[in-house]
């Protein structure tokens, strides 16, 4: 932890880093949970996950083996998740539209906007995978796989982009790839997108 403040001390005073107060304190919890959970091994997320979790925004998992590099990720998200909202608003995905409820018994339901599915799911602490299964519902998905992590307070579900996709097009959307944002983002070791939710 104190390798972090560091850092965020040394960011915060580099004349090349323009970052917003708000930015820096969303980087640090991102830094820091992600921290957390290789203490943890995803056994973090399979307690805190239980219930009912509400979309707040786009969610990025952007990792890479220099905690610098992650830092400064974390630190650029906003402006990522700006254009992430834009694909999400064609489908009806904003605040208020879209839920996902996780249940003790490996149960869950989500929703997204006017459609509503539930199913089974597993999660593997080891490496944050997180496997959706759609039993029933009007969104026929069948098995998604995804990652789960803690942000702070914040539950992310992400997933590699191609799944991403598949799932946007399931709900409505003409989008056929986010080449344009991955583009970006190739010097971090792997890119997954998804949801943030907020309980």
């Amino acid at each position: 932890m104190k390798r972090i403040i560091i850092i965020a001390a040394i960011l915060l005073g580099a004349s090349t880093y323009s970052v917003k107060a708000q930015n820096l304190l969303d980087a640090l919890k991102g830094v820091a949970s992600a921290a957390i959970e290789q203490v943890a091994g995803g056994k973090l997320t399979a307690v805190a996950m239980i219930g009912t979790w509400q979309y707040n925004q786009p969610g990025i998992k952007l990792s890479s083996d220099d905690t610098i590099s992650e830092l400064a990720a974390s630190a650029v998200t906003s402006s990522i998740q700006a254009k992430l909202d834009t694909y999400y608003q064609k489908v009806g995905i904003k605040s208020g539209t879209c839920s996902f409820t996780f249940n003790q018994d490996g149960t869950f339901s989500s929703t997204f906007g006017k459609k509503t599915a539930s199913g089974t799911y597993t999660f593997d602490t080891e490496n944050s995978m997180l496997m959706l299964q759609y039993t029933t519902g009007r969104l026929k998905l069948g098995t998604i796989p995804a990652y789960a992590y803690m942000n702070g307070d914040k539950l992310q579900i992400v997933f590699p982009v191609d799944k991403l996709v598949n799932l946007l097009v399931s709900l409505g959307s003409k989008v056929n790839s986010l080449a344009p944002l991955t583009a970006l983002l190739q010097k971090y070791d792997s890119v997954k997108i998804g949801f943030e939710f907020s309980k």
